[in-house]
């Protein structure tokens, strides 16, 4: 096979495997990317937070329901995908505080009402509750937010026990461009690896058929080695036959040529003739 055509197809391969590998791998990325995104799970205990750590926000979560048993989703209520907390989640939370160790700002902001959850992550249990360093109001089933001020420095939670979930946004959105990178990455290495693959074969066939034949034409190959060595028997064909009939003939032709011709005949056949004597007077 050639050379360019064996190449050609390494290489189709090579680029087909990355991509599939690739494709594998995406599952795994997006669980990790998931859990990328939580800077602090637990109950009364510290964690630290810098100003201005996520602009589109760090929201916390308690394992419940919203109004009505769901986790998030559409709300035909409200018309929309925002979410009320229960009275008991409410007031829950409303207890809840994140306050600064040395100058003792308070950073959570709790949220009950019209809560934005479009059921992405209905299935793990967790429901938004408020925000960090974000106020956030509610008017006529519409909210916006405000940014506060939170320091940086080391914050401690009272939750009484209750046990929470910090989630950074901003984490969570660098992981989802990073998964849709990769989707079209490994889409487009499958894509040229095939494409590269296909036309190494295809170089694979039409080199093959249009390889100049080579033929051994030194003297110590037998289709050409025309001498006797005891071992091989050689039969003349062709053009040889066609040189002995020729040397054949030609010696026929000197054969004939030696026969005594008359001085007479061989005169008339070189052209020359006597003249005839002159007339008696």
């Amino acid at each position: 096979m050639n050379k360019v055509a064996i190449g050609t197809i390494i290489i189709g391969v090579i680029l087909l495997i990355v991509g599939l590998v690739q494709i594998m791998s995406i599952g795994e990325d997006f669980e990790d990317t998931l859990e990328a995104g939580i800077i602090y799970e637990g109950a009364d205990g510290e964690m630290e937070l810098k100003q201005n750590q996520s602009e589109t926000g760090i929201v916390i979560h308690i394992k419940s329901t919203y109004e009505g048993g769901r986790s998030g989703g559409y709300n035909e209520n409200h018309g929309n995908y925002t979410w009320n907390l229960t009275e008991d989640d409410c007031n829950l939370v409303e207890t809840f505080t994140l306050t600064h160790k040395e100058d003792g700002t308070q950073a959570f902001y709790p949220d009950c009402y019209y809560i934005e959850d479009d059921g992405s992550s209905a299935n793990d249990g967790w429901v938004a509750v408020g925000w960090l360093c974000k106020k956030e109001y509610n008017n006529d089933n519409w909210s916006w937010r405000e940014d506060a001020d939170c320091p940086d420095g080391t914050y401690t939670w009272n939750t009484d026990g209750e046990v929470i979930m910090a989630y950074d946004l901003d984490l969570l959105l660098e992981g989802i461009f990073g998964i849709v990178s990769s989707i079209f990455s490994s889409a487009g290495a499958c894509c040229c690896g095939v494409v590269i693959l296909i036309i190494g074969i295809i170089l694979a066939f039409y080199l093959q058929d249009n390889q100049p034949q080579t033929f051994d034409t030194s003297s110590n190959h037998p289709l050409t080695n025309n001498k006797d060595d005891g071992f091989t028997s050689y039969e003349k064909k062709g053009w040889d036959q066609q040189e002995d009939y020729i040397r054949k003939d030609n010696e026929e032709v000197a054969e004939k040529s030696e026969i005594a011709i008359p001085e007479s005949e061989e005169k008339k056949r070189s052209g020359e003739y006597e003249l005839p004597p002159p007339p008696e007077t």
